[in-house]
Order: structure tokens, then C-alpha cells, then sequence
């Protein structure tokens, strides 16, 4: 059977976003009801320790997985290489954090990080050992099989964390259910997708993964730093119970939006692979993944930006209350960095790592600039930066995807409009819903979501009709599975 881009992307995007979600849905759960017995200081330590392993996961993966992913043949031996050098990398990176870990707690003026980090740090080999069963999974765009590792790392580390807040554990909850989810998930990707090394790697294919990761592992560990940085500023410069409150603002717009881009990349990068060979064909996919990746995401974030007054104020308490305005801006921003997202798939599928690590070294000192800017003005200041910078980050990369595809600035604006115009109309629709209900926080939430979902689906199908023809299609095929 001819391979189809569009019934692989439908496909493996559903079952990635459901996964993916599904782990999101339920961590976001239990981060509400964890708020109400762990302070934000605690949650700022937590977001600390994050920050730095997000750091040290980039450096440890080594751009591995991507290699095998994108390899044309020789694929076991390419995993048996891609297996024992993320055993290395990351057995080399946690011993590091380890070792590190007390001159970071100095460094933060936090005695508690020492051991918070000492612990976290054995993630990196927990999923190393896991790694190849997972690209395994997105190489032959088998992604279903990831939902039972993905629900069960949410519901333990979820649980695991609820029960010990309550038990008065403080921080020491979100570490332990964080290093437990990790555990359950490696040990069910090996029963979900069966694999063990059949031989050691030789050299060639160890260069080859190892050079492929080298721009990437540089490009990855750049385009983090917007995420990441900010975490470490904001709880250095302005203390942990800041940084609590920003990462918590950090929460929605990550379940709904990043965790999004961040599936459909794992979907598009194996699809565009294999398309790497018919030019026209992968450029014709490339504006139509643009258009719907911001379809979807520029609505949700548009979404969350006005809804997230009564939103907070109905899921939170008063001590979480100042979260609301850096929401906005951080929604804005990730729902923006679509225009990155998009791109900088196509140029790991057709191995132009090396581009993406130029475009991301020309951001690097431009977003540093921005942040220490606004680190004086408080975490509303960081969030607008971070938006600032999701626009910026757009020249290079358009001019990095120029060099390997005829892209043009008008077929972007195209392939955009309908996302501007359905989300513009939808927000100016519900900011009015939410002026003219002065009741319950609860019920102007309702309304102001009934008046956005109503605009935008009209917005859409005038715009659009084909997608609802498209999506009723898929949804009787999901039914019928």
C-alpha cells in the first residue's frame, strides 16, 4: 500500500495528542490539587530542579533518538548504537548533576536543592534505558501502543504525589511521584514494544549518530532556553515562591498548547522523513502542517489569553491569584511558537540539524538581552519576553527553511489567515461575553467559552468547510475502530 502523509499524520496524531494529553490531563489535575497543601516556594524548588534537568535531558539524549528515526537502513544497528550511547550520555550527565548538585544549591542560596537534585538526576538513566523502544514506536508510526506508558507514568506520578502532599511531604511529593512515573513508563515501553541490543555498536554507525546529534543536541539545547533560562532567572533574582507561582502559570497553556506542538513534532518529523525524496510533495505537506498545526493552536491559545481570569480564579485559591497576566503572555507566546515548530521539523527530516542550531545560536543572545531586561519587572515582564521572543525566532528559521525548500513569506501568510481570522474574532467574542456577566467566576467562564467555541467553529466553517467534512470523517473512522 502507497504510503499516505496525510492518513499517517490524522493517525499517529491522534493517538500521540490523546497520549500525550492523557499525561498531561492528569499531572494538570493533580498540580491543582497538590496547590492547596504545597506552598509555591515548594513548587519554585521543583521548577529549579526541572529547569536544570531540562538542561542536562537535552545534553543526555544527544539528538540519539532523532538518529534513528530519520536513518534510511541499517536500522538495528543504528539502535544498538543509539541504545549504548544513551546509556553513556546519560549515565555521564546525572553523575555530573550529581556531583553538581551541592555548588547549585549554593549558587541559588537553597540548601534544599542538594538532595532534590540528587534525586531527580536519576531520570536521565531511567529513560535512557527506555529510548529505543520509544523511537522504535514513532519510526514505524505505531503511536497507539504509547498510551498505556503514558497514562500509567500520569495516574503514578500523579497519585504518588497527591498522597504524599497531603501526608505533609512538601516538595519531596513532586519528586518522588516525578522519578516514579518515570520508572513505570520505561518498564511498560519494554513490554509495549519488545526490544534488547542484539550486538555492540560499530564506529561508523556510532559517528553517524553521534555527529547527527551534535547540531541538534546545540539547536535543542538554544530553542530550550527561552522555557528554561526563565526558570533559573526568575528563581535566582526574584526567589522560589516567584518562580512557584510563574511555573503553576505555566501549567495550561502547556497542557493545551506545548503538549500539542510537541506530539505533532514527534508525528511530522517521522512523516516528513519519509517524504524527503519528492520535494514538491513535502513542501505542498509543509503549508498544509502549518495551517492546521495553527488552526488548533493559535485558537487554544487565543482561548486561554481571555479566558484566564475566571479560569484561575475558579480552578485556584487567592495565593495563586498573580499567575493570571503572565498566563496570558505565556499562552500567546507558545501558541506563536507554531511558526518554529513546523519548520524546524522539516529540517531535522531532511538532516539539516545544522541549520537549525545557526538559526537558534542567532536567538540565543537576543532572548538573554530580553530576559535580563525584564527580570527587574517581575514575572509579567518575563512571560511578555517570552512572547517577544516566540516572534523573533520566526526570522531565522524562515530563512533557514528557505535553504532547503522554496518557501515563500505569502503561502505562510496564506496558510496562516484562516488561523488569524477564526481566533481574532473568537477572542473579541468572548472578552464581550466575559463583560456582560457579572456573576459567579464559574459562570462567566462558561459563557465566555460558549461565546469563543461558537465564533470560532462559524469562523472555521465559512472559512473552511472542507475540515468539518475531513473531521466528521475521522471521527466515524475512530468510532468504527
Amino acid at each position: 500500500m502507497a504510503f499516505s502523509p496525510g492518513k499517517a499524520t490524522s493517525k499517529n496524531l491522534f493517538w500521540a495528542y490523546l497520549s500525550f494529553i492523557s499525561t498531561k490531563l492528569l499531572n494538570f489535575v493533580a498540580v491543582i490539587i497538590i496547590a492547596r497543601y504545597v506552598d509555591p516556594g515548594e513548587f519554585g524548588l521543583m521548577a529549579i530542579c526541572l529547569a536544570i534537568m531540562g538542561y542536562f535531558e537535552i545534553i543526555s539524549k544527544f539528538g540519539l533518538g532523532a538518529a534513528l528515526i530519520s536513518v534510511k537502513d541499517r536500522q538495528e544497528e543504528t539502535a544498538n548504537a543509539v541504545f549504548y550511547c544513551a546509556i553513556f550520555t546519560s549515565s555521564l550527565m546525572a553523575l555530573l548533576l550529581w556531583w553538581g548538585s551541592g555548588a547549585i544549591a549554593g549558587l541559588f542560596e537553597s540548601p534544599e536543592l542538594q538532595p532534590l537534585l540528587g534525586t531527580v538526576c536519576l531520570v536521565l538513566v531511567i529513560r535512557a534505558l527506555g529510548s529505543v523502544h520509544y523511537s522504535l514506536l514513532f519510526r514505524e508510526l505505531n503511536l497507539r501502543k504509547k498510551l498505556v506508558p503514558d497514562v500509567a507514568q500520569g495516574l503514578a506520578k500523579g497519585l504518588i504525589s497527591i498522597a504524599l502532599a497531603i501526608m505533609g511531604y512538601g516538595v519531596w511529593s513532586l519528586v518522588i511521584g516525578y522519578v516514579a512515573g518515570s520508572l513505570v513508563s520505561t518498564l511498560l515501553l519494554f513490554w509495549i514494544r519488545p526490544w534488547k541490543p542484539s550486538a555492540l555498536p560499530d564506529w561508523p554507525t556510532v559517528r553517524y549518530v553521534m555527529s547527527f546529534g551534535s547540531y541538534l543536541i546545540g539547536a535543542e539545547t538554544i530553542n530550550a532556553t527561552p522555557r528554561l533560562l526563565d526558570n533559573l532567572l526568575v528563581g535566582k533574582f526574584l526567589g522560589p515562591a516567584a518562580l512557584g507561582i510563574y511555573a503553576i502559570a505555566y501549567r495550561i497553556p502547556e497542557l493545551a498548547i506545548k503538549s500539542f506542538t510537541s506530539v505533532a513534532g514527534t508525528v511530522l518529523h517521522p512523516v516528513m522523513s519519509k517524504m524527503q525524496t519528492h520535494p514538491e510533495d513535502l513542501a505542498k505537506y509543509y503549508y498544509q502542517a502549518l495551517r492546521y498545526c495553527a488552526l488548533l493552536m493559535f485558537g487554544i491559545g487565543a482561548a486561554i489569553a481571555v479566558l484566564a481570569e475566571p479560569t484561575v480564579h475558579v480552578l485556584y485559591n487567592e495565593k495563586w491569584y498573580d499567575m493570571v497576566a503572565p498566563m496570558q503572555f505565556i499562552a500567546a507566546a507558545l501558541a506563536v511558537s507554531t511558526l518554529n515548530m513546523v519548520p524546524g521539523e522539516l529540517l531535522k527530516a531532511v538532516s539539516r540539524t545544522d541549520l537549525m542550531f545557526r538559526a537558534a545560536l542567532f536567538n540565543l543572545p537576543i532572548f538573554i538581552l530580553l530576559l535580563a531586561g525584564a527580570i527587574p519587572f517581575g514575572i509579567t515582564a518575563v512571560a511578555a519576553a517570552q512572547l517577544a521572543m516566540a516572534f523573533i525566532r520566526f526570522i531565522p528559521i524562515y530563512l533557514a527553511t528557505k535553504r532547503v525548500m522554496n518557501v515563500t513569506f505569502g503561502k505562510i501568510f496564506a496558510a496562516l489567515r484562516p488561523a488569524l481570522i477564526c481566533s481574532g474574532s473568537a477572542s473579541l467574542a468572548a472578552f464581550l461575553a466575559l463583560q456582560m456577566h457579572a456573576g459567579s467566576e464559574l459562570l462567566r467562564l462558561m459563557a465566555g467559552a460558549a461565546a469563543f467555541a461558537a465564533v470560532y467553529l462559524v469562523a472555521l466553517r465559512l472559512l473552511l468547510p472542507g475540515v468539518f467534512a475531513a473531521g466528521h470523517r475521522f471521527i466515524l473512522k475512530r468510532r468504527r475502530a
